[in-house]
């Protein structure tokens, strides 16, 4: 196992969640990274910190907070462009996120002020294309919660925002969703429909995952069926590409969508939780149709039934890294548990498994919240051939439901780096 930096003592109960915001960015012998300190006492704003890191060694270079946040909920997501000038989005948890960009990061005077966008967002997915686009997807409160999608074209303005999802009912809903660049520019996105009859986040459970795509930039979205969506998908007019079976029990986050990823040619990947399934699966599409990969002969006797936190990504070589948290003895646990370490699944460009490693010891509390490094086909490096970086939490999971989301509670957060060659 690697030796690993630690990053903070500070760090919030969900420091490093979640796996639709990347929050770690490589600019040649730079590794930028984000997560998010506890707020000092009960009541206080978190801290959403950046840091520069050496990107060979991930020694510490400079440190310093972007912004502040309401809760637990309110990490960076980070994109590069290709002048090398980084992006980033921060906050909030139902409020306006704030844009800023620098072109000169490790220097606090170096980023821009901040430009709300709003009105109460929630959980961004940041991407960048080749011509220097920013793509962001992101949940909105409201009546109905929706899934929104929003461009900011390099030297413009943000545009306004365009509702790609709504739910079904008033209240609570967590999409999980995923936004990519596919290598020919086009955009990729995940989502599932999450929610209770009810509106309560504590009943509430995923009924569907779907995907949909942009070959033009995001100004027409496509369903499974290659049509144009023209108005907010819905329940009912959802082309999914998994559906709960009817007779499931709804136990919650029995059925939980990861973040995906897309290779060179072009095809996404994605891990999901289903019912009724021990270890999940790894879902891609080819030929417009979805192929599925159940995992638990690669990962048994480890268990992933009822949801986990997990981070994919992929490397030069196109082998993709699953990173998940789980008991290491094989108990099927809640998707937060004091018992759950890190593991590492590498797989083939088609999906075989290449290794299977444990990469954190038994503590007391968690190793959780994986957040790999993600490969961008706009500016990463073709010959990069060192393994992907990633960033973790260690400690107690003081939010959420039944919990406290502003909770002052301080964890652990590491950095650590992926051995692709030796399978840790």
């Amino acid at each position: 196992m690697a030796t690993a930096h630690l990053i903070s003592t500070e760090g919030s109960d969900r420091a490093t969640g979640y796996s639709m915001s990347a929050k770690l960015v490589r600019r040649e012998d730079r590794l930028f990274i984000g997560w998010l300190d506890a707020a000092p006492t009960h009541g206080d704003p978190a801290r959403i910190m950046f840091g520069a890191r050496d990107a060979a060694t991930g020694a510490a270079v400079r440190e310093f907070p972007l912004g502040e946040g309401v809760d637990n909920h309110c990490g960076p997501a980070f994109a590069l462009d290709r002048d090398g000038r980084l992006h980033a989005i921060i906050g909030t948890h139902h409020g306006p996120f704030l844009y800023r960009y620098a072109d000169n990061p490790e220097s606090p005077a170096g980023w821009s002020e901040p430009v709300a966008l709003g009105p109460r967002d929630t959980y961004p997915s940041l991407v960048v294309d080749a011509s220097g686009t920013l793509h962001l997807a992101h949940r909105e409160a409201g009546d109905r919660w929706q899934l929104w999608y929003r461009r900011k074209r390099a030297g413009h303005p943000w545009e306004e925002a365009q509702s790609l999802a709504i739910s079904p009912v008033p209240g609570y809903n967590h999409y999980m969703h995923s936004l990519t660049v596919a290598p020919d520019g086009a955009l990729h996105l995940t989502f599932q429909f999450y929610y209770s009859d009810g509106g309560s986040a504590a009943d509430g459970y995923a009924r569907a995952v779907v995907y949909l795509r942009s070959e033009d930039g995001g100004d027409v979205w496509l369903g499974e069926s290659g049509r144009p969506v023209t108005t907010s998908v819905t329940i009912e007019t959802m082309e999914a590409f998994y559906r709960r079976p009817h007779d499931a029990h709804p136990s919650l986050h029995d059925l939980r969508a990861g973040n995906h990823i897309v290779d060179a040619r072009g095809r996404p990947w994605m891990f999901l939780t289903l019912p009724d399934a021990k270890s999940g699966s790894l879902w891609t599409r080819d030929d417009d149709a979805w192929r599925t990969i159940d995992l638990e002969p690669m990962l048994s006797p480890l268990n992933l039934a009822r949801g986990r936190a997990t981070s994919l990504a992929a490397d030069a070589e196109g082998r993709m890294h699953l990173l998940f948290a789980t008991d290491p003895d094989g108990i099927e646990t809640q998707w937060y548990d004091a018992r759950h370490e890190l593991f590492h699944l590498a797989l083939s460009p088609e999906g075989e498994k290449l290794s299977l490693a444990r990469l954190t010891e038994r503590e007391a509390t968690s190793a959780w919240l994986p957040a790999l490094e993600p490969w961008s086909w706009a500016t990463t490096p073709a010959d990069r051939a060192d393994g992907p970086w990633y960033l973790y939490t260690r400690g107690e999971n003081a939010g959420g439901i039944g919990g406290d989301n502003a909770s002052a509670v301080k964890t652990r957060v590491y950095l650590d780096r992926l051995d692709v060659d030796g399978g840790g």
